[in-house]
C-alpha cells in the first residue's frame, strides 16, 4: 500500500464575482484588501477576468473570479469564515460596517463562538466567527437565524 500524498495548506481561495470593479471597491473597503496587480487574469483578447487580492491577517491569496452565474448561485451561501479573536472584536468590526453602510446581521451566539454576517456585493456571505468560545449552552444557540440559512434573505437593517 502507498503513503497517501500530503497536502502541505491552501493556495488561494475563489470567490465568484458579477462585477469585478464593484467587488474590488468592496473588499478593499471593507477588509482592506489590496489588488495585486501583477497576478491579474488576462485573456489573450486583453480582458480582465480576476484580480487577486492581499487580505490583512488572512495568510493565503483571495481570488475574486469574473463569474455571475456562480455568483449568482452562491447568494445566500457562506463559503468563507474569518477568525476573530472575541466578541469586543466584533463590535468592532459592526462600527465599521455602519460607518460604510454595508449590511451585517447582529452578532448571531453560534455552537461555539460568536458570530457576524456580511453579505458581499453579490450575496455571498462572509462569516466573522470568535475564536472566544461564549461559554452558553446548546440551548441559547440561534439555529433560527435567517443569517445561517442560504434560503432565506434576512432584513438588512442591522
Amino acid at each position: 500500500m502507498s503513503a497517501r500524498p500530503v497536502v502541505r495548506g491552501l493556495h488561494h481561495i475563489k470567490i465568484p464575482v458579477s462585477d469585478l470593479e464593484r467587488s474590488i471597491a468592496w473588499y478593499g473597503s471593507v477588509l482592506g484588501a489590496r489588488r495585486l496587480e501583477e497576478f491579474d487574469h488576462v485573456t489573450q483578447d486583453g480582458e480582465l477576468f480576476a484580480v487577486i487580492l492581499d487580505v490583512p491577517g488572512v495568510d493565503v491569496p483571495v481570488e475574486l473570479r469574473l463569474d455571475p452565474a456562480t455568483a449568482g448561485r452562491l447568494a445566500g451561501f457562506d463559503p468563507l469564515t474569518f477568525t476573530v479573536t472575541g466578541r469586543a472584536e466584533l463590535d468592532g468590526w459592526i462600527r465599521h460596517l455602519d460607518t460604510l453602510g454595508v449590511p451585517h446581521s447582529p452578532v448571531i451566539v453560534a455552537l461555539v463562538g460568536h458570530l457576524l454576517v456580511v453579505p458581499d456585493p453579490d450575496g455571498v456571505r462572509l462569516r466573522f466567527y470568535t475564536d472566544e468560545p461564549h461559554g452558553l449552552g446548546h440551548e441559547d444557540v440561534d439555529f433560527a437565524s435567517p443569517w445561517l440559512r442560504p434560503d432565506t434573505v434576512p432584513p438588512t437593517d442591522a
